[in-house]
């Protein structure tokens, strides 16, 4: 079993009186026996102000009003975009790091820009700090970056998102880093649309993250289907909250594993806690049920 644990996982841990990345990438190593880590760009530096009230993770989006959400969105926003148009000044000591325990980083996923926005100068500015990340996991040896397909959730919108992710994937090429889309809402909560994208973007250096948890109950295992045809590079294995025996409860686990088996798929699998209570023990049982089913 290859396994990779994303920081997101332990996002609740991260912080000042927390851990930080380069005890993340130990624990990986020895806590939870992974020799590959997903790194969200949030996590690398150590916080110089505090994250915003609020987690899109655990099940407190699903409780908030319109409102509350839309307020909190707007406050993630403006904390994500001072992170992500500052270059961290600790790469060299997450790099010794990753080296040390021998670790790798198999992706990093940018939540950064819209690549759908049909402003050419505004979306000609987030792709360029995009590629400033693309540039940073090339440094850090990341396989690949997961890039979202924007706000704009419409087909009409889908030329626009083409366009961007064969600009990045061609940089990502010169780089060694490959181009992940994953389905995460907008136009790719929609599997037709994630085929239609590939065969429009029709690029070696794009590739696909598929995610357990992120489609709609009504389609989610026949759209799973549909997108482990497109090459993945990484499995997001995403779990929320658990039952006595161990079982994830909100989706049938072992089933989206068939899935991925039945497409001769042995890559790695990256752990996505996104429950509530105890992260580590999410993660824990996260990595139990993958030994189960693999």
């Amino acid at each position: 079993m290859k396994l990779c644990i994303s920081s997101w996982s332990l996002r609740s841990e991260f912080g000042t009186d927390g851990i930080d990345m380069i005890e993340f990438i130990r624990l990986a190593k020895e806590e939870f026996g992974a020799d590959a880590i997903e790194l969200l760009p949030m996590h690398i530096s150590p916080p110089t102000t505090p994250k915003p009230k609020g987690s899109f993770g655990g099940g407190e989006w699903e409780k908030m009003s319109e409102e509350e959400r839309q307020a909190m969105f707007k406050r993630m926003m403006e904390h994500v975009r001072k992170i992500y148009k500052t270059r961290p000044t600790n790469l060299e000591e997450v790099k010794a790091a990753l080296d040390k325990y021998g670790v790798k980083v198999m992706n990093m996923p940018l939540d950064y820009g819209d690549i759908s926005n049909p402003d050419d100068e505004t979306r000609k500015e987030d792709i360029e700090i995009l590629k400033m990340w693309i540039d940073i996991a090339a440094f850090l040896g990341s396989k690949s970056v997961r890039v979202n397909t924007g706000f704009r959730s419409s087909e009409k919108d889908l030329n626009t998102i083409v366009s961007s992710y064969k600009e990045l994937a061609e940089y990502g090429a010169t780089k060694g880093v490959a181009v992940a889309m994953e389905n995460h809402g907008g136009v790719s909560a929609d599997p037709k649309n994630i085929v239609k994208i590939f065969e429009m973007v029709n690029h070696p250096n794009f590739r696909i993250c598929p995610d357990f948890g992120n489609f709609d109950d009504d389609i989610r295992y026949e759209a799973l289907d549909m997108i482990f045809d497109l090459n993945p590079i990484l499995v997001h294995a995403k779990t929320y909250d658990f039952d006595e025996q161990g079982n994830q409860t909100r989706f049938d686990f072992g089933r989206c594993i068939e899935i991925a088996k039945k497409h001769g798929y042995d890559g790695y699998y990256s752990v996505e806690f996104e429950g509530q209570g105890d992260q580590f023990e999410g993660v824990r049982k996260t990595i139990a049920l993958l030994r189960k089913y693999l």
